[in-house]
């Protein structure tokens, strides 16, 4: 009888256990179906901060029926000295939450299409990541100082994926921080905010991202994604985006015709076009000075590590605004400092092939611009000899 006894409890014991262990398994199912977590990537706009298109991410809470999105792009366009602070790299950027529904609403107004990765995650991943999502938005937690490279609304979501997702690091074929940060502009119709771009990146901006570093931009972390294919249930396209980009003449074209001009009326020897001439050596001053200037802040006082270093600066400085009284009062002197210039720039290209920065075709155009301008400085200190 004891036997039976003991065989019956533990029959008995073993029902409660599969039943437990089954109710535990489906209370489970329900709490991972509970909450969904996905990559939104939003496409390029028209306006300057959004031709790199946004990243943000997308949390469905079923049993509370909410539906938020986590957009770390945010900032204040009324913070003063906003465009001071955004040059400096001190402009404060936070984290912000809103309705799918208006978030989707921006996009469509503005007609930028947005692409969702439903990312498959188990119940801790989810719950994890949910609660460190929470914490950010305590206070000061909210702000960060931006970082166009190291610390955007992209790179914030990639580093909660390597945190809280199984994500494998595939590489995804990034040679520099510089091609993938300048191309965007070029694609997006504004060829000359890209070569704008891509002289005040420095040498930093020339090296290759790690594996880590490389999904920096959001085409870039959609594109780490689409490699994780066990990491992503569904990809939904939303489209909202139906006019054609027109992209008109590229820099490069400009700049040639221009440079090609410049060489005509610079050694026709009338008098029209040697009026025309100095007033282009007075407006080149004027602009490669400017453009120097800006360069120097950027590479030397700037928090944004990808400008620094920049080489750039030995061609394009702001002591071309020097040159403008000089090029009236002393042909001389203003000869002695197209002959610096010219010899600094000459240095440049003979060692470029050693040096850490990559010099694309439009700024080299920007480069032979600025020799036949230098060689025109020259050339007027060399007029003052036969004059005195």
């Amino acid at each position: 009888m004891k036997s039976i006894a003991k065989t019956i409890l533990l029959i008995f014991i073993l029902l409660i256990g599969l039943t437990t262990n089954n109710s535990i398994k489906a209370q489970d199912i329900v709490e991972n179906k509970r909450l969904s977590f996905s990559l939104l990537t939003c496409d390029a706009g028209d306006d300057l901060y959004t031709i790199w298109g946004h990243s943000a991410l997308r949390v469905i809470d079923s049993v509370h029926n909410t539906d938020f999105v986590y957009n770390y792009g945010s900032f204040d366009f009324n913070t003063p000295n906003f465009l001071a602070r955004f040059l400096k790299g001190d402009l404060m950027y936070f984290i912000s939450v809103d309705t799918y529904a208006n978030f989707l609403y921006e996009y469509q107004f503005f007609g930028r299409d947005v692409h969702e990765q439903v990312l498959k995650l188990t119940t801790y991943e989810k719950n994890k990541w949910l609660q460190a999502l929470q914490i950010n938005l305590l206070g000061t937690n909210r702000y960060y100082l931006y970082n166009f490279t190291n610390d955007n609304c992209t790179t914030r979501i990639k580093d909660g994926l390597f945190q809280h997702a199984p994500i494998n690091n595939y590489s995804i074929g990034i040679h520099s921080f510089r091609e993938e940060v300048v191309s965007a502009p070029y694609k997006n119709g504004l060829g000359w905010v890209g070569l704008g771009i891509d002289l005040l990146l420095g040498s930093v901006a020339d090296k290759t991202p790690s594996l880590y570093q490389e999904a920096f931009l959001p085409t870039l972390l959609y594109k780490k994604l689409q490699l994780n294919p066990h990491l992503v249930i569904a990809t939904n396209h939303i489209k909202y985006n139906s006019k054609s980009i027109e992209k008109g003449l590229q820099p490069i074209t400009i700049l040639i015709a221009f440079l090609l001009v410049y060489l005509f009326v610079a050694n026709w020897n009338a008098l029209i076009t040697q009026r025309i001439a100095r007033i282009f050596d007075l407006m080149l001053l004027f602009i490669f000075g400017i453009g120097g200037a800006l360069v120097f802040y950027m590479s030397q006082f700037s928090l944004h590590s990808a400008c620094h270093e920049n080489y750039n600066l030995i061609w394009l400085h702001p002591l071309y605004l020097l040159v403008i009284p000089v090029y009236f009062i002393s042909k001389k002197w203003t000869g002695y400092l197209g002959w610096i210039f010219f010899m600094a720039t000459l240095v440049l290209m003979f060692s470029n092939y050693w040096l850490p920065q990559h010099f694309s075709k439009s700024v080299i155009a920007l480069i032979a611009i600025a020799l036949c301008l230098q060689i025109r400085l020259i050339k007027r200190g060399a007029q003052s000899k036969y004059e005195s």
